[in-house]
């Protein structure tokens, strides 16, 4: 089960840097002579992103497993 974890983690990381790559170059509003300054806030908007993208999961799975438990506590 942790390696299925691990597994999706870095996943969504690996996609989420592979997007924010992509979204950089796609950028129209990009000034040409800050082009690192752009691509650092695009990173920094996309580590932000998958942030708050497992942080959500991470409560997703801790409710999952209270309401299992609570249903395992009835249960008995």
């Amino acid at each position: 089960m942790k390696i299925l974890l691990i597994m999706l983690a870095l996943l969504s990381s690996l996609l989420t840097s592979g997007c924010a790559e992509l979204a950089c170059s796609a950028r129209t509003d990009v000034d040409p002579y800050e082009p690192m300054r752009d691509k650092q806030r695009c990173v920094s908007e996309a580590d932000r992103n998958l942030d708050e993208y497992q942080k959500a999961k991470a409560a997703e799975e801790k409710q999952r497993l209270k309401t299992a438990i609570e249903q395992a506590t009835q249960n008995r």
